[in-house]
């Protein structure tokens, strides 16, 4: 009798534990079903050992612990990209490797067209290799940088430098004394000043150190990121910033995906690291260079 009652209880709990599980999701509609499983999970089998492989196309990111912030962040996603080149960067020690490079997906579908591509490049500070890079590949590149305090002027053949900056409004900043202009102002100006007509941006390459995060929701708000094939941005993480903060990056970060451009690159940058107090004090990288295309016409 005993042992028949233990029998009953074994097969019992799986039943009530699916019912609890049932009971909660209802409370929590809004995160994923990968999440609830493995959340749910831990709360009610704290000893049980989990391993839930996150699906991070669909993932709820407010939903995610500090540890699956910086793992998202570090997702590469490289089977999207076939054939995947670092252009430009230059070479650091301790640890040896390249810094500032940027990944250009070369797959017929969404590589540039050599001879008639144009690159907008954004924040150079002096460091012309990806811009000459994507010059000898055969591209136009259009080169920006308000902090450099030069005139516009032809860096190259195929070069050419505005001493204007990137910004989420059409402003000047008066304490640096810098130009700075939406993409889409940006875009308008060029297209009057070079006569092309209302043509893609083959590659936007964004590197201006913390301001991504205020550019970043206007290119998407204004529409010009249907205008990007593809897009390669170093993300700026600040140590002391409040966990809030980190989760409204890391939806801007979703966000370009949400659009529906598709990551087929991410490199943690290893010389920029710090403790992070508000992520559970985990120690990490604070810069990533991230990349993304999406087929165009």
């Amino acid at each position: 009798m005993a042992l028949r009652r233990r029998c009953f209880l074994v097969y019992l709990f799986p039943l009530v534990l699916l019912i609890i599980m049932a009971l909660i999701a209802t409370r929590h509609k809004d995160v994923s079903s990968v999440l609830d499983y493995q959340q749910y999970v831990r709360f009610l089998l704290p000893d049980e050992s989990v391993n839930v492989k996150i699906d991070w196309k669909t993932v709820n990111v407010s939903s995610l612990t500090p540890e699956q912030i910086i793992e998202y962040l570090m997702w590469s996603n490289q089977t999207s990209c076939k054939l995947s080149h670092d252009f430009g960067g230059k070479m650091l020690k301790n640890p040896s490797g390249l810094d500032g490079q940027k990944a250009v997906c070369l797959d017929s579908q969404v590589a540039p067209k050599a001879g008639r591509c144009i690159v907008y490049s954004f924040g150079i500070n002096n460091e012309w290799s990806f811009d000459e890079a994507m010059e000898s590949y055969g591209c136009k590149v259009f080169a920006f940088d308000p902090s450099m305090k030069i005139g516009n002027h032809k860096h190259s053949r195929s070069v050419t430098f505005y001493n204007f900056g990137i910004s989420g409004k059409d402003q000047f900043d008066n304490k640096k004394g810098w130009d700075l202009k939406t993409l889409s102002s940006i875009y308008s100006i060029l297209k009057e000043i070079h006569q092309h007509a209302d043509v893609n941006i083959d590659y936007l390459k964004i590197d201006i150190e913390w301001a991504e995060w205020e550019v970043i929701p206007d290119i998407i708000r204004s529409g010009m990121l249907a205008k990007v094939r593809q897009l390669g941005v170093e993300f700026h993480l600040s140590r002391n910033a409040s966990l809030d903060t980190f989760y409204k990056r890391v939806n801007i970060i979703k966000a370009i995906e949400d659009a529906g451009m598709i990551r087929f690159d991410s490199k943690y940058n290893p010389w920029f690291k710090g403790k992070m107090p508000a992520m559970n004090n985990i120690t990490a990288s604070l810069g990533y260079e991230i990349s993304w295309y999406q087929i165009l016409p």
